[in-house]
């Protein structure tokens, strides 16, 4: 069947005709309408996450939130902050997939979302942590770094 003049090798495949295969596409971006109502429900389960990362990380022992006389000093957020990096991350996590889904404002989105959102658990944590060196230098008697003092004069 092959020509023996043709310097073609006979092993590869002739296409003519009606079996010639569709030239391989490009694959499609999402459109921009189901892209925006993409982009606008992540964000809404964006916030709820972090949210429910922020409440779930509270240490509740002890805590009375609608009593003004209550001393809430003593809970600790510093690990809540934890938790919403912990969510700002999976944020980006999910931008990866988005992008793979070819939902570019979808992607955008989600990227500056998940960056904000890390950078807000990170200044939480900073605030927090200098908060609590603030308090162990007011009490008399302690360092900064919670070490006994001596308040006698010598």
């Amino acid at each position: 069947m092959t020509d023996p003049a043709s310097p073609r090798s006979p092993g590869l495949p002739q296409f003519r005709g009606d079996n010639v295969p569709p030239p391989r596409g490009r694959r499609r971006w999402l459109p921009l309408a189901g892209d925006i109502a993409l982009a606008v429900g992540l964000l809404v389960l964006d916030g709820i996450g972090a949210v429910a990362a922020f409440l779930l990380g509270i240490d509740y022992s002890g805590w009375k939130p609608f009593d003004p006389g209550a001393d809430n000093s003593d809970i600790a957020l510093t690990p809540n902050w934890l938790y919403v990096g912990i969510a700002g991350g999976v944020m980006l996590l999910t931008a990866a997939l988005l992008y793979r889904l070819r939902a570019i404002v979808s992607t955008c989105l989600q990227v500056l979302v998940g960056i904000a959102v890390l950078v807000a658990a990170v200044g939480g944590a900073q605030f927090d942590e200098h908060r609590g060196t603030r308090a162990a230098t007011s009490e008399p008697g302690l360092s900064a770094h919670g070490e006994t003092v001596s308040t006698t004069a010598r």
